[in-house]
Parts: C-alpha cells; structure tokens; sequence
C-alpha cells in the first residue's frame, strides 16, 4: 500500500466521526483537528574550522552526525548537512534516506569533512533556514541542529564581518521561529563557546541548548536530543562490560507487527569487535545493507532491521577488555494516532467553559479496515490533562463508539489547559503532541468571580406587624393621657437618630467596597516589557512602560505612544497593525490580568509559539505575546509584569 491509500483510510475516519457530531448540532467552534507528523526533515550544521582539530582530535562530531541520520525513520524521512568554516564550504541539500545507498554515500560525505579555517555561524544558520523555507514537506517535522566548538571569528580582512555573520544568525533564528527548532550543541573545550548565543538561538526556537566539553559525549548527546524531538520510543536494553574474549548476549524483543522499523543503538568508548544477530527463529542474519544495515564507528555501532519479524531476537556482541557498552532500542511504527477537539454550539475562536468538550481519536495506518477495526479494540486510549505548567490534572478513559476513541472534557475548576491523547496497544504505545485548549475569557471570568449580591439596606426590609390584642371596652372610655415627660421625648428621639446614622454608615461602607472593586478592576497593575525586532535583525532597547496611571480599554499602540513618547516611533517602525488590538484591567481569581481584544490584523502568539486564535484573551503575568505579520521577520514582543513586594 502507498502513503495515499493511508492518509486516505485517515481522512475516511476523520470525516466519519465528524459527521457522526454533526447528528447531535448543527452548529460548533472551530475544531482542532491534530494529524501527526509522517517523518523528519533535519538539517546538521556542524563546525569544521580549524580549531575543532584540538577539541575533537578523533572527529566523533562527525560519527554522531552519522548516527544521528541513522537513528530516523527512513519511509518519510530527510536529512541536510552543513559543514561550515568561514563559509558554508560543504552543503548537501535535503535528501530522502529511503535508500541504504544513500544513507552510506551521506556518512561518506560527513566522514571526508576537514577541519580548517574560520568560523561563520551566521552563514551556516541562513544556509539551513533557507533550505527549510525553500523545500518544505508539510508532512513531515523540521529541525536544525547546529554544532560548534567556540564563537564566530573572521578575520579583518576576509571581506565578511562578524557583525554581518551575527545578522544572518538572528535573520536565521527569526525566520525559522514558527517553523523549526533550532537544538545547539557547544564544546567548551577551551573556554571560548559564546554559551549566551548559543542559548538564546535554542530559547527563541524553543529547542534546548547543551554545553559540554568533552567530545566523548557527542553521540549520547545527540541520542538525547534525537529523543527530545521525535516521537520514536527509545528503550534502554542492557548495559554491558565486555572482556576481550566472550560474547555477551542480549534479548532484543520485536512486540508486534507494528514495528515498521527497529534500530538497535550501540555506543560505545571504543569500537565494537564483533556483532552478530538471530532473528525470532534462531537463523543468524546477513547484513545486506538493505533490509539488515549494520553501522559500525569508534564510538557506536547500530543495526536498522525494516519490518522485523516479531518475537526475540538475539543480539551477540564481543567488545574490547572493560568496555562499557550500553545497548538502546528504537521502535519506529507504522501506526501514528490522530486527534481532534470540537464543541458543540457556535462561540467563535475560542470554547465555551460552561459546556462540555469532544475529544476524539483515531488512527493513521495503511492497515485495513478489517484490522483498523481490531486495532481499536485492543487498544485504551486516554486523555492526559495538564494546567498551563504542564502539571498534570486529569487522565480521562477514552470509549470507542465504533468510530473513534470518545472523551468529554469539562475542567473543574474551569481553566485553561493542555491535553494529549496516550494510546497503548500490546503490540506499541503511541503519545501524540500536547495542544492548548483556549475558553473564553469573559465566561471564564465569569464563572471564576460569580456576582455577590449586596446585603438589602436596613431601610428596605419589611417587617411583619407585630400582632395587636384589641379590646372592646365595656365602659366610657377614659380621657385621653397626658404628654410623656420631656425625658421620655427626648430618649425617643435620640435612639431615632442613632438608628439613621448606622443606616448611613452601612450605606456608606456599601458604597466604598463597591467603588474598591470597580477601581480595582479599572485600573491596570504593574508594566509591560516590550521590544521589537526590526528589519535589519537587530532589537530596540527594551523598554519598560508602566501600566498603573492608565485605567479603562486603551489601544495597544495608543499606550505605547503615550507611556513612551518619542522612543515609541521606534518600535512602530515594525509596521505591525496592533492599533485594533485593545487592553483593558481584570481580574480573574482575584489576580490581576489584561484582557486583551484584537482585530485579527497581526500574527500573535505566545513564548511556546502557541498562536493566539482567540479574539479576546486573557493576558497573565509572565507571559510574553509576540506581535507579528506571517510573512515578515518584524515583530514585537511584550511582556506583562508584576512586581510583588
């Protein structure tokens, strides 16, 4: 079967499901429907100036790269090498690695890289990012990962600057920021890695940065981040210590026939001697480069088997005397699991709190119905709830309707959270990504702060009449009685007048705790951080205008133009529309927040790159909001702040 006959059997489900909702409604916010990734598309930059021949004598950079593309699943996947010095001297452009041909003529290519001249990491950056923007596959997940032993260093008269090489980088960085996390790799072996640079790149992809300074770590470490950012399960095995003479053996478990592909990672401190293998019935394998590939180098060695037979397999290896050998295996399936988020009832952009939400799941798999069918039923699937934190809050069970995996979600207390959708199946388990489900802030407001109503003033209550024994007088009346003493009078009247001025007290206190509340909501707290990025690569100055003499619903740009004055000409050089995004005080649990309002002109989202669908939102303390048009390296980016003594 093709990769067309499986999405095909995906979209079949995906409509049935919808359909099946649309029994129940006619009408539902806009869905969130999640299709994970087919494969990979990665891009190694890795520095080959001159100094690396001292902090990596035995080029196990070069090895790790190797096992990097070794260890992706090779149906969907593409890899792109950078090898840079004062230039980007050695660039393969994105290649499928379907082909065991070609994964050999890539190692071959990284293997014969030198180590000589300067360091231009800004170039190798662009290089990469371009190569993403020029040729992307939507279906696949793309990451750079970039390389390097110290700072970028050209000399005066290379006819290139390091201030141009710095630009490009940022250029890089920006660029790339909704589209590919950029992981960074630092060899301090000398002192001289600029960690700050290499930190801000992964921070502001929202990738991970790592610094170390022994090479001997490189191959571990790219196995880490190969973990961090594919969703392959990755099993640690064994651990072994060889002695020289024997071999060692070690179970290798295939679970089920969705094991599409089973990579068994071997590192090592020194190369590996001798490795043999026996499939599920005790036959020894011939590695053919093709279906049975052993990779062997200094300091791993690894065996990729296609569509492994399942059952245990045995894994026979010699090593050299005292050799610490650690044994990992890779699963990568032929099933993924998809996932969509709908509610009934029409409220915009965003999810009503006050009503229930419809999880459901289902699989992506050139299997056919027949065995989708049975896939379902042997498998439980849950949805995993976090806080905004990633703290975890709920695990619902999801039930399979026949269609789909169904849960309802209702948050209780009503909040903003992130979910993922866990499958497990004997035969594998799947995670999908984690999305953010977005409620409406005024209702969440709402229901967070329900309305107190004011005690009724003593003036307005009623109270029943006091019952009045009548009795009908068998005699002339009497005269009628004379004046109460003047003491009596006067007793009366002064417990009038206490009785009034408590009354007006209370009004009064009344009046105050409700001008208090509108107060408080009506006028901001704390101050925003804002900067913006300008075309040329470079930041303004960050600037930190005050929100406290300002109250009621103000325009984004009119507060910065007031709050900042001449100094706010220079972020509006951005030309990002937020003059129709407006802010205005709340408060939300008894914290303060902006609530803020947007028009829909400018791209905003939030520091995990999460887009801002919703046109009104609530703005905590802490979270940045970037401001940006999609097709421009431009942008602003605002931070609300607290100060709390």
């Amino acid at each position: 079967m093709n990769k067309g006959y499986a999405r095909r059997n995906f979209y079949v489900f995906l409509l049935a499901f919808l359909i099946f909702l649309g029994t129940s409604t006619n009408l539902y916010a806009t869905p969130i429907v999640v299709d994970p990734s087919e494969g990979v598309d990665v891009i190694l930059v890795i520095d080959t100036s001159g100094s690396m021949r001292n902090t990596d004598p035995e080029r196990i950079a070069l090895e790790a790269a190797s096992l990097f593309m070794d260890m992706m699943e090779t149906r969907h996947s593409r890899i792109g090498i950078i090898g840079f010095s004062g230039d980007a001297h050695s660039v393969m452009e994105l290649t499928p690695i379907y082909e065991a041909s070609t994964r050999r003529e890539i190692r071959n290519t990284v293997s014969s890289f030198v180590y000589h001249g300067w360091t231009d990491v800004g170039l190798a950056l662009r290089t990469a990012a371009e190569m993403l923007i020029n040729n992307p596959v939507e279906a696949n997940s793309p990451m750079i990962l970039l390389f390097t032993d110290g700072r970028i260093e050209l000399p005066e008269w290379y006819g290139r600057t390091v201030e141009a090489s710095y630009e490009d980088a940022w250029w890089a960085v920006n660029s790339m920021y909704d589209i590919a996390p950029i992981y960074t790799i630092g060899l301090n072996y000398d002192g001289t890695v600029n960690v700050g640079f290499l930190q801000e790149i992964a921070a502001r992809t929202q990738a991970e940065s790592f610094i170390i300074e022994d090479a001997a770590l490189l191959p571990e470490l790219f196995h880490e981040i190969f973990a961090s950012h594919i969703r392959s399960s990755i099993h640690e095995v064994d651990t072994i210590f060889a002695d020289g003479e024997t071999f060692t053996d070690v179970i290798i478990p295939i679970p089920s026939y969705f094991v599409a592909e089973a990579n068994i990672v071997m590192l090592s401190s020194r190369p590996i001697t001798e490795i043999r293998l026996f499939n599920a019935i005790g036959q020894e394998i011939i590695f053919d480069d093709d279906i049975y590939t052993l990779t062997t180098a200094n300091r791993y060695s690894m065996i990729k088997i296609l569509e492994p037979q399942v059952g245990d397999w045995l894994l026979r290896v010699q090593g050299l005397p005292e050799d610490r050998i650690t044994i990992n295996l890779i699963y990568n399936y032929t099933v993924d699991v998809a996932f969509s988020i709908t509610q009934p009832y029409l409220t915009g952009m965003f999810f009503n709190p006050t009503l229930p939400i419809t999880v459901q799941a289902g699989f992506i798999t050139q299997l056919s119905a027949p065995q989708i069918q049975e896939l379902f039923n042997d498998s439980v699937a849950e949805v995993h709830v976090f806080d905004l934190d990633m703290n975890l809050l709920d695990i619902l069970p999801m039930e399979y309707n026949g269609t789909a995996f169904v849960a309802d979600l209702m948050p209780d207390p009503p909040q903003n959270v992130r979910i993922n959708i866990n499958v497990t199946h004997p035969g594998f388990s799947q995670t999908t990504t984690t999305v953010t489900i977005s409620y409406d802030p005024d209702t969440l407001a709402a229901l967070l702060n329900p309305p107190v109503d004011p005690p009724t003033p003593a003036s307005e209550i009623i109270h029943p009449p006091t019952p009045i024994d009548i009795e009908y007088p068998t005699e002339p009346a009497p005269e009628p009685p004379t004046a109460p003493p003047p003491e009596e009078t006067s007793n009366t009247w002064i417990l009038l007048i206490l009785l009034i001025v408590i009354i007006a007290l209370v009004v009064a206190a009344l009046i105050l705790v409700i001008l208090k509340g509108q107060t408080k909501r009506n006028v901001f707290v704390g101050h925003l951080e804002v900067r913006a990025l300008l075309k040329n690569g470079k930041y303004t100055a960050l600037e930190a205008p005050s929100l406290s003499t300002f109250a009621g619903r103000i325009s984004l740009e009119e507060f910065l133009r007031v709050s900042l004055g001449s100094k706010a000409d220079r972020i509006l050089e951005t030309n990002i529309p937020i003059r129709g995004t407006y802010i205005e005080p709340a408060v939300v649990n008894n914290r303060p927040m902006i609530k803020l309002t947007t028009d829909g002109a400018c791209h905003i989202t939030d520091s995990e790159r999460n887009v801002i669908t919703q046109h009104k939102f609530m703005w905590e303390k802490d979270l940045r909001l970037i401001f940006s048009l999609v097709d421009s390296i431009e942008k602003i980016e605002i931070t609300y702040r607290i100060n709390e003594d």
